[in-house]
This record gives structure tokens, sequence and C-alpha cells, in this order.
């Protein structure tokens, strides 16, 4: 390749051709200005009295049906996991672009770009057109460059495009502010980031990205936008970049390799990669690092789990060594297996409930998707019938008000139940009503004693303000339901005779149990209540959105799973030097069972023996400390390392607040 510090590649080609070759999470920003579809809205020239009319007429490429869809699985493939996404739009495409992305995302949201210039209505027959939508996404700890509060507002003010910047030849119509560009990158990347546009037109976001020390790929399909964009962006490159400091960057380079060479003029660098060298570029930066980076993919765990390691994995990914294939014999949730980049993944729970999930998922299990999908329409019936019961909200206020007494409340709950007895079990549908149902039962019980507790409190302290009342009425139903999910999840027939069903049940369980904890009685039957009001408005929707998502396939297609012991597991699969494997044992303490899979002290030193002693492959654990455990792994050759952590659950006492963890590695 000819230069590893380029500036620029900018390509005449399709942007969905080029895309394709662009690696997995390796793009900092995508900052774009596609296609509106406003063309086929346009009411031609504007006729103005006395001079030239005015041009109102978009562009030939803006009559095409553009496609949000179409572009949404491959933005979230190459972007990085700190990465942004900056998509110009309009009122046609907005929402689209939130239907395509929304769910993919931690978080979107939108920007204004005020036009201070617009054009304008000679006959003051509406709103001028001033204003322009950005649509925005990004996942946590994504980059965020904000010095104050001024600068957050999502409102970002300029004139349009003028000359001189403004471009007579070719004309675009949509070519945008070099001042507001600036802005954008300045906030969502940092020096020497890609930025990456796919609908380039002439260039406007090359320029401000390069003059701002970004690295910039432009797409752009029109011959003649092309060539524009080409020139512009060579002239921010001679402008921005002086010849010595392309020598300056260029020898800095050579020798973080450890090689020396020699300059015969300016030209021996070349900053502008042709279409094979960007090819080249991304193929050469994965072959300069045989293992894997300890960069995390971005990818979400699987599912509340307790004991996860998302938050741990500051401490992780600093202290992994390099290694080809991941091994975790106690993947729980997944935080640190979804998190890891590897050739291949060994995960492995002796839960085989969680097991099932993690095949349903990888496997697409039709019948779990649908099974999940119906009870999360039931959380939306819940809500229809409640607001189609106002007679309940009615009647708690009476009671409140003594106008009835605690012995009719229960009358009256009892008869609402039995007269509208269809209307309930419509909530969770027929074919869940056709299994073993206590759902009309749960619901009497659970109006009741929520309106009785409800009146208790506002004796003890004050009365609920409306907003409140509402919620915990809705609570009430919504416990109810969850509580026929619960019941239901119990039923020993559904686990043998209907696994999908089973795995869903258990999917939901996971979601809406108070604090995502699995807790089971004398009798082995889960028994973790619902998890109240700050539940009420979750859904499983984007969980499942995420379950399909093609990035997660792609780690999936990787991945082996299996249900062992976690010694069975290793013997197996067999990791060797090259490998790593990633361990988060339940902890030495009183809880110490997950999902009904006890873990003793025998566990615990037969683990200890084989990791210490037998394992090959490089390894690192991290428990909670105690004496039995610092015991354990106090060797020759381990080392053992110290941090805190802080519990946001503290169940039944059985966790301090605060505790120290232990981070142990064989390397």
């Amino acid at each position: 390749m000819k230069d590893p510090n380029w500036r620029k590649c900018v390509l005449h080609a399709d942007s969905r051709d080029i895309i394709k070759r662009i690696p997995d999470n390796s793009i900092d920003f995508i900052l774009t200005d596609p296609p509106y579809n406003l063309g086929q809205h346009s009411t031609g020239n504007i006729p103005l009295p006395g001079r030239s009319a005015m041009n109102n007429d978009v562009a030939e490429w803006d009559m095409i049906d553009f496609n949000p869809e179409e572009w949404a699985d491959e933005f979230i493939r190459i972007l990085k996991p700190t990465g942004n996404l900056f998509i110009f739009t309009s009122y046609n495409q907005l929402g689209r672009w939130y239907n395509a992305l929304d769910h993919r995302f931690d978080t979107s949201n939108f920007m204004i770009w005020h036009k201070t210039n617009p054009a304008p209505k000679i006959f003051k027959a509406g709103f001028l057109n001033s204003c322009e939508m950005i649509f925005t996404c990004w996942n946590k700890k994504h980059t965020w460059n904000f010095i104050s509060q001024a600068e957050m507002h999502n409102f970002i003010e300029s004139p349009i495009c003028m000359k001189p910047e403004r471009l007579s030849d070719p004309k675009h119509p949509a070519q945008k502010p070099i001042s507001i560009l600036k802005k954008m990158i300045e906030i969502a990347s940092n020096k020497d980031d890609i930025i990456f546009d796919p609908f380039m037109g002439v260039g406007s976001t090359g320029v401000a990205a390069l003059e701002l020390g970004r690295r910039f790929i432009g797409v752009e399909l029109d011959e003649t936008y092309f060539n524009a964009a080409k020139k512009r962006v060579d002239e921010a490159i001679k402008t921005t970049f002086t010849a010595q400091q392309m020598l300056n960057q260029f020898a800095e380079s050579m020798e973080e390799e450890g090689r020396s060479f020699m300059v015969c003029d300016d030209s021996a660098i070349a900053y502008q990669l042709t279409f094979p060298e960007l090819d080249e570029f991304f193929q050469k930066k994965s072959e300069i690092i045989p293992t894997i980076e300890n960069i995390p993919t971005g990818l979400q765990p699987i599912i509340k789990w307790p004991g996860g390691k998302e938050k741990e994995l500051k401490y992780i990914l600093p202290n992994m060594p390099e290694y080809k294939r991941f091994f975790e014999p106690f993947v729980g949730g997944g935080s640190v297996f979804m998190a890891m980049r590897a050739k291949e993944y060994y995960i492995n729970d002796f839960s085989s409930e969680l097991v099932s999930l993690y095949r349903s998922i990888a496997e697409t299990d039709n019948d779990f998707f649908k099974y999940a999908e119906m009870m999360d329409a039931s959380w939306v019936s819940s809500v229809i019938f409640f607001k189609a019961n106002q007679i309940l909200v009615d009647t708690y206020v009476r009671y409140r008000n003594e106008i009835i007494s605690k012995e009719e409340l229960k009358t009256f709950i009892h008869s609402f139940c039995n007269d509208k007895k269809h209307e309930i079990l419509n909530i969770i549908g027929s074919e869940f009503a056709s299994y073993s149902c206590v759902l009309l039962k749960e619901m009497e019980t659970n109006l009741f004693r929520k309106m009785t507790r409800m009146r208790e409190l506002e004796i003890e302290k004050h009365q609920l303000p409306d907003e409140d009342l509402l919620d915990n009425i809705e609570t009430a139903i919504k416990s109810a339901v969850y509580m026929n999910y619960r019941h239901m999840y119990n039923d020993k027939k559904i686990a043998e005779r209907n696994k999908p069903l089973q795995c869903a049940l258990f999917f939901f369980m996971r979601n809406y149990a108070y604090s995502g904890m699995f807790r089971y009685s004398s009798k082995g039957e889960f028994n973790v209540p619902y998890g109240g009001i700050a539940y009420n408005s979750k859904l499983m929707t984007k969980k499942l959105n995420y379950y399909r998502s093609v990035p997660l396939h792609n780690h999936f297609a990787d991945t082996h799973i299996y249900n062992l012991d976690f010694e069975a597991f290793l013997r197996e699969t067999n990791p060797t030097e090259d490998d790593f494997v990633f361990l988060d044992p339940p902890y030495d303490s009183e809880f110490s069972t997950y999902a009904q899979n006890a873990f003793t002290k025998a566990d615990q030193e037969r683990l200890a023996n084989y990791m210490i002693n037998e394992c090959r492959a490089k390894w690192m654990m991290i428990i909670k400390n105690t004496d039995f455990i610092y015991d354990l792994y106090n060797k020759e050759g381990i080392n053992i390392r110290t941090f805190d952590k802080e519990y946001l659950v503290s169940f039944m006492n059985r966790n301090d607040k605060k505790v120290t963890h232990l981070l142990i590695t064989n390397y």
C-alpha cells in the first residue's frame, strides 16, 4: 500500500457496492445527506414578478424511491461501537429512518438545522422551508465532544450555502455549508477518525473532515458531482496539510514500525487511496494484528443475568492477552461473550433454559419469536384494557373518599372480573388462555390488593397524585398478566411438550421479574414477583429485533453452544495455548444458586484445580474475594488483582453493597 497515513479516499462508484467492501466496525462517523424523495412533490419553478423564475426543482436523482431500510443494516455493520450516525433527512423520510434504526441503537434523536435565509414565499401562503432535520443514532460509550451545555442543543443555525462557497458549475441543489458540517464532526468524532459519506455530492463533508484533521471516505455515483468533489477535497488537502506535515506523519509511522526511509520529493507520499487500495488498507489493517484487538464489539448482552459483567468490561478488556479463539464456560447473560472479538467462540452454561434461549436466537427459531411477540402484544393489550375501564379508577376514588367500604370494594372487583371475563382473557389471547390459566383469579387478587395497599399508604403519608394513581392500577393489571405467565412457566407439561413456548416464557420472566432475579420455592417453582411500576412501559420488541439483527447473527455464525458441566465443556473443547478462557463462576457465598444449579465449594476446588494444573490456554477469572477463593488461587504463576464493585440491588441482604472483587489470570 502506498501510504498507511492516507487522508482521503473519494470514489466514483455506487455506494451499494463500496459499503459491502468496508469491514465490520471500521467507520468512526457516518455523516451523510441521502436523497429525500421530495422531487415527486415539486411544483416546478416559481414565477417571480419582474425577475427570473426561482428554481423549485430538485434533481433527477431525488425522483427515485429511496428506501432507508435498505441501508440500515450496512450502516450498523460498518460503524464502530464508539461511532455516531448523522443523516440529513426530511419530514417524509424521518419516520422511515426512525423505524429502521431506532431499535438498533441505545439512543436515537434528531437535530434541526435552521436556515436563516431560506427561499422566500412571495405570496405568503404558508411557512418558509427554513428547517431541515438530521436523524442521529449512537450507542453507549460513543464519541461525544461537548464542552458546555450551550453546545448540547439539538439546533444548528446558519445561512444556506451561498457564493463563493456554493458551486455554480455544477450546481448541487442540496449543497451543505461547511460550517454546520464542521460543527457535527467536531462533536461526534476525534482527530484521525474515519468519516464516511456514501452520498458525497460535491464533497462538502470531505472538506469539513479534512480541515478538522479527520480522514474521509466519500462515494458519489454522478460523475459530474464526483469530479467537483474530488477537486474540492484535493484543494482541502493542499491547504490543510503542508508537505512538511506529510513527511512528519510518514516518518513517525515508519519509526513506529522500526523502519528507515528516504524521500526524494513530496510526490512519494500519496494521500489519495484508489478503489483497490481501500480494500488493501482494511485488509492490511487486519493482517498487522494476527490476534484479536481488545476493542469491544459494541454488542449488548443477550439477557439480564445475576452477576453480569457489562460494567466490568473496563477492567477485563485492558487486561486481556492476545488470542484466537474465545471460551466461556459460565456464559450467563453474555456480557463478555458479546463484547469480545475472536475467530471462533465456544460458550457454555449449565442452565438448560439459558442455553435454549441462545440456541433459539442462533437458529432464529420462529416459534420462539412468535410466542415472545404474543407476550409483548399482551403487554400492550393490558394498557388498552386499562384505558377502556376507567371505572377502576373511579371506584378507587370512591373507596378513598369512604363512599364505599373495603368489603364493597372487594365485591365490586369480584363482579367486575366476572363481567369482564372475555375482555380480560383477550389480553393474553385465546392460545395462551387455552393453557392452564390463572389470569382471572390473579386479576381479582391483584386489583384488590393494590387498591387496599394504596389506601394504606395514603393514610400513612399523603394522597397519591393522579399520575401515581393511574400507574398503580396499571401495575395491578400487568402484575396479573405476569403472574399468569409465571404460572405457565412453572407448568411442567409446557416445559415437556412445547420447548419454544417454555423458552419464550423464560425470556419474559427474565425481563419482568423483580430486579431480574431468579429464585425458587422449596417445591422448585419460580416465585419472584413482578418488577412493578418501573416495568410497566417496558417492551421486549427492541430486544427481539436485536436478536434478529445482522451484527448479532454475524457474531453467532462463529459460535459453538454447549450445555455441560464446566469441566466437561473444557475437556471436550480443549482450548490450546493460542486461546483465551474467560471465567465468571458463581460466587463463594450463601447465595450461589442461579436457576436451581448449585455451585458448591467442591465445585470451586474442582474449577481451580483444572484451571491451574491442566488448562493450557490463557485464562482470566472475575470473582468476589473471600478467604476461601483467595487461598485457592494464591499459587505460583497466578496473578491476583483487585477492584471494587457496587451492587445495584441487595436482595434479602445476601450481598454486601460494596465488596472487593478479584481479577485472576495465569499470565
